[in-house]
């Protein structure tokens, strides 16, 4: 994966799953600090990534 950023190829990836069962990736670029968040293949933001913890913890 190449950041979106700077477009180096130093980036780290974890993936994820989320207390509903949802499949996400959290990427970050060691060069330039850029960070994101992926669910199956589309870009999502890390409030959306907040909102399903948070809906499954009511």
């Amino acid at each position: 994966m190449d950041c979106p950023q700077c477009l180096q190829t130093d980036v780290l990836e974890i993936e994820h799953v989320l207390p509903d069962g949802t499949e996400v990736r959290f990427f970050a670029c060691h060069n330039c600090e850029e960070k994101w968040w992926n669910r199956e293949g589309i870009d999502i933001d890390v409030s959306q990534v907040l909102e399903i913890v948070r809906q499954h913890r009511l």
